[in-house]
């Protein structure tokens, strides 16, 4: 049958492969999802948006590491940081940013949320977002570890999933600048021994069960990677441990940048 077929085309694509193309090789992204755990919606964001968000995380990141250095807490970010800003390994960090809350590709809107049918179609249409975020991995960020974000809900019984992650790249990625490694079927069997290295387009969403093994890989170029993120989960869900309030102190407000001129400029207007 022809849904067989695709599944054995499925079950053939491992080592390093496209977004687009382990699309195409599903007979449909639920059925992908149900059994490797992922799937993918090639160009789901336009370029223009994928701009706007890739220079709200970046400026961002200056403005919160600026802050840091400015107040001296380097210290506490790399002991784990702060709700908003957190460190992940070696050159990778985890960051909330305030401007994506304007952006309507995350309303809870399938007219302006191209993945939210697909979220829907996994979790049912209970599921609701729980939190929007953005890894930048630097030119430094070392590989990390295999791990999955979350656990089962049942020690016993293969549930149905509960969460799952959209990983949207801001800049096209690759093995050379740090892409996901996934390890497919992980999500029924922890030690499923396929590995997939997933390469995207900037825009290209990657949909992946919540309990599936998986790492981003080292950042070998000279630019940083951010990486857009959302979680999605169904009303029971929270996600006491990367996110929780208690377990991380609140970052400090902005210490606004400015140059030497800028000072400058301002005193002189002040006299």
């Amino acid at each position: 049958s022809s849904s067989s077929s695709s599944s054995q085309q499925q079950q053939q694509l491992r080592g390093t492969v496209s977004a687009k193309r382990w699309d195409a090789a599903g007979s449909s992204r639920r059925a992908q999802f149900a059994l490797e755990g992922l799937c993918c919606m090639p160009e789901a964001l336009d370029a223009d948006t994928v701009t706007r968000l890739h220079d709200a995380a970046v400026d961002y990141y200056a403005d919160a590491t600026h802050t840091v250095a400015q107040l001296n807490l380097g210290d506490d970010l790399e002991a784990g940081g702060f709700a908003t800003f957190k460190s992940r390994d070696r050159g990778r960090f985890d960051l909330v940013v305030p401007q994506f809350l304007d952006f309507k590709c995350f309303a809870d809107d399938e007219a302006t949320c191209p993945w939210l049918s697909q979220v829907r179609s996994v979790l049912g249409a209970t599921a609701r977002l729980c939190h929007v975020g953005v890894i930048i991995a630097l030119p430094d960020a070392v590989s990390q570890a295999w791990h999955s974000d979350g656990d089962h809900v049942h020690e016993t019984l293969h549930l149905p999933p509960h969460a799952l992650n959209v990983f949207v790249p801001l800049v096209d990625i690759n093995l050379h600048n740090g892409a996901t490694e996934f390890a497919p079927g992980t999500h029924l069997d922890w030690n499923a021994s396929s590995r997939l290295l997933l390469e995207a387009s900037a825009g290209d969403a990657i949909i992946f069960d919540w309990r599936l093994k998986h790492r981003g890989l080292a950042n070998k170029v000279l630019k940083p990677r951010p990486l857009l993120y959302l979680t999605y989960g169904l009303p029971f869900f929270i996600d006491r441990y990367n996110f929780s309030s208690d377990r991380y102190a609140a970052l400090p407000p902005l210490v606004p940048r400015t140059s030497r001129d800028d000072r400058a400029k301002s005193r002189g207007r002040r006299r």
